[in-house]
């Protein structure tokens, strides 16, 4: 077999991870493939002779030695021999402690629940079939607490310090002037400090969920990437697969309506569309929420309501913050959408009859 060539960036891949490649019982030199991502860490897929391909992961940049801890932690806390049909995540196959390198088993022919979402390709059995994927994640038992991080997530932000310097430093001009709407509203982060100091139950969460670490392969559903897992609570990640859900296409219905593109609608567009946007974009979320609930029957709880209303109003604060990465202001569908999250912060279950959580569903 002819020896492959590999480019410059697969040659500094594989240098980067090659000191793991042994624990697979494998050698570098049988490695046929290399295809590096792109992202804050050294990553990619590498594929052996016999067409066996792995996805490896060295932790690099702010905070990669607590990344790596909790990424590992996950598979070292929670039994997963026994998880539910709905949920699945690649096995971890190797790790390396001092490099925070982690190896993992690679799924193929899988479509991310975020790239249905961008491209308006989801429907409502999807939706429901990513909600009971969560559930199940919540349900899983959890074998050793000890070895999980307890701490509170940075975001939402709370306290008298809810930007770093670093953060504040690494920001762009939409970034920071979305952090001084945050910052200037006394009551918004009022209910940002009660969110994150109220006693919850603690079940394992992702921590850090969004459509892209859901990938649908056949009938299988697996959960990505535990770099922000911790014991914590559920509210958090079924509000914000639902927060994602609802921004998305609240953005393509207000986009549609302006011809097409996100960044060009404007403040009379969203009045005049608004009401109407709003009642398209919330039966995705419910489907969602309605099928974790199915699956959690505690998630009706009053106070899970309103702690998952709360996450799912923070959620639409994040992407715009996510938005404001790539350019240099806010736009008027994101100062909009940050709108509805605000109200959804400050009304908690309140708000739940909005999006159609109770069980009177007045939404549309």
């Amino acid at each position: 077999m002819t020896k492959p060539v590999f480019r410059r960036q697969e040659k500094q891949l594989l240098s980067s991870i090659a000191h793991v490649i042994p624990q697979l019982g494998r050698d570098v030199d049988e490695i046929t493939e290399v295809k590096p991502l792109l992202g804050r860490n050294i990553s990619g897929q590498i594929t052996f002779e016999g067409s066996h391909t792995v996805f490896i992961k060295r932790m690099t940049g702010l905070g990669a030695a607590d990344r790596y801890i909790r990424s590992v932690s996950f598979h070292d806390a929670i039994d997963v021999s026994d998880a539910p049909a709905h949920t699945a995540t690649p096995a971890l196959l190797a790790r390396d402690n001092d490099s925070h390198t982690v190896v993992y088993e690679f799924i193929d022919n899988g479509v991310s629940a975020g790239q249905l979402l961008r491209d308006d390709d989801i429907d409502s059995a999807t939706l429901e079939r990513v909600g009971r994927c969560v559930a199940g994640l919540h349900c899983l038992p959890v074998r050793d607490a000890s070895v999980t991080d307890h701490s509170t997530p940075f975001f939402p932000p709370h306290g008298p310090n809810a930007i770093s310097t670093q953060m504040y430093y690494g920001s762009t001009m939409g970034q920071l002037d979305m952090w001084r709407i945050i910052q200037s509203d006394s009551g918004l982060r009022a209910a940002l400090d009660q969110l994150a100091t109220t006693p919850t139950p603690k079940v394992p969460i992702h921590g850090d969920l969004r459509g892209d670490q859901i990938l649908l392969a056949g009938e299988t559903n697996w959960i990505l990437d535990w770099e922000d897992f911790r014991l914590q609570d559920g509210a958090r990640d079924v509000g914000a697969l639902m927060g994602e859900v609802f921004y998305h296409r609240m953005r393509k219905s207000l986009a549609s309506f302006a011809g097409g593109d996100e960044e060009s609608v404007t403040d009379t567009e969203i009045i005049e569309r608004g009401t109407a946007a709003l009642a398209e974009a919330t039966p995705g979320a419910r489907a969602v929420w309605d099928a974790y609930r199915a699956v959690r029957a505690d998630a009706a709880a009053p106070e899970f309501v309103a702690r998952s209303v709360q996450y799912f109003g923070w959620q639409l604060f994040d992407r715009a913050l996510a938005a404001g990465t790539y350019f240099g202001r806010l736009s008027a569908l994101d100062r909009a959408l940050a709108g509805i999250g605000r109200e959804a912060i400050l009304g908690g279950g309140d708000y739940a009859e909005a999006l159609g959580m109770t069980e009177g569903r007045v939404a549309a």
